[in-house]
């Protein structure tokens, strides 16, 4: 962990909602704290940034009962079993599978539109009966999923959004939800506001921001609003340099040197953020690393994979993440086909977010992220599911 920040928690809690106060003086804070109606909707230096985006929201699994049918076949097409951020919810959708007696096969999507499409295509050769499509949205394969529609197959969007997002026609038998109240927008421009408070707390208000940005899925750009919309409001914060990357560059290896190139570039930031934990591992701690810079800058990502929280709890290359547990995702796709096939709607999963650093929300040693409280997830759905 950086020097400046290590500087910064041996003052304590205290010492640093003083220096907050003086640092953001006009710079708001977007916290969700109810607040005297007569005083700003953001506190001005604000001391609650920190603790906004360690309580984060927190939501409950769905407990209403509903009947698993025997003899079905999953197919889980994952956007990428290289990146940790694919691979983890596709193998939890496949033991909740498997939890209920299921069989299922995950298959590659490499990263990449063919890939992804071919996947589909191969479930629709199986003849699977639900075929659950891990964090891609549908405009990248309208083909093979009217393919499947065609043939009778049910479809289910992991963290992913249907066509009528964009205008299109519906093509998803259904998509899950994640939080009671909040459309998938709403969810991740809440993760990318959650991002900017952590990064405002920890700059002291004097937030220099090399935004690394996601455009080849919806999630990136509604994360990078609610970031920006934070710093907007804060007049001592600004973006200073942006990088956009995508999946090409981590199937490629190219994140390491484009990100060092950034930084150069952005001589003046002290702060990071990035839309996916998985690219850390794809060069970007390493890059950092070597940037002579790490000391100086607050580092942010998102998702909270268990091999980013020991990165983070070691202090290389990345300091924080908004975290929210990736199991549970694919643990909810499953509790989507259920609850379709039997005549109810989908119900919201109940996932949150929250920060989690070195100081703060930090699991035990080799341990998933959960959330405070921790939740048992499995064992709701279990219940639910007739299956305990």
């Amino acid at each position: 962990m950086s020097t400046i920040r290590n500087k910064k928690r041996m003052l304590g809690l205290t010492a640093l909602v003083a220096s907050l106060g003086i640092a953001l003086a006009g710079c708001a804070a977007a916290s969700e704290a109810e607040g005297n109606a007569s005083q700003p909707s953001s506190n001005t230096a604000d001391s609650g940034a920190l603790e906004a985006a360690y309580a984060g929201v927190v939501g409950t699994a769905p407990s209403d009962p509903v009947t698993v049918p025997d003899g079905i076949s999953a197919w889980i097409v994952s956007c990428g079993q290289s990146q940790t951020t694919c691979s983890t919810p596709s193998e939890a959708a496949a033991e909740a599978a498997e939890a209920i007696g299921w069989k299922s096969n995950i298959c590659d999507g490499q990263l990449n539109p063919n890939g992804w499409s071919n996947c589909i295509r191969q479930g629709v050769a199986a003849s699977a009966d639900v075929i659950f499509v891990i964090g891609q949205d549908c405009s990248s394969f309208q083909g093979p999923l009217a393919e499947a529609k065609e043939a009778g197959i049910m479809t289910i969007g992991v963290g992913a959004n249907d066509c009528d997002v964009t205008g299109g026609e519906p093509l998803y038998t259904g998509i899950t939800q994640q939080m009671e109240g909040m459309d998938n927008e709403a969810w991740w421009t809440k993760l990318g506001e959650l991002q900017a408070q952590w990064l405002i707390g920890q700059t002291e208000g004097d937030t220099k921001v090399l935004e690394v940005t996601f455009s080849e899925a919806l999630f990136g750009k509604w994360s990078s609003a609610g970031l920006n919309s934070v710093l907007d409001e804060c007049d001592t914060c600004e973006v200073v340099g942006t990088l956009q990357l995508g999946n090409q560059d981590a199937a490629s290896g190219a994140m390491a040197q484009k990100l060092s190139s950034a930084l150069l570039q952005a001589g003046d930031a002290n702060a990071i953020a990035v839309p996916i934990d998985g690219w850390f591992m794809a060069g970007l701690s390493q890059a950092i690393e070597s940037s002579q810079r790490s000391d100086e800058l607050a580092v942010i990502g998102a998702f909270g994979q268990r091999s980013n929280i020991d990165l983070i709890e070691a202090g290389q290359g990345q300091d924080a993440s908004v975290a929210f547990s990736m199991q549970w995702n694919g643990w909810s796709g499953v509790d989507a086909a259920l609850r379709l096939m039997d005549k109810q709607e989908i119900q919201p999963s109940g996932i949150g977010l929250q920060v989690v650093d070195a100081k703060t929300n930090l699991p035990e040693k080799g341990e998933e992220f959960s959330y405070n409280p921790q939740i048992d997830f499995k064992q709701a759905y279990l219940a639910a599911w007739g299956k305990q």
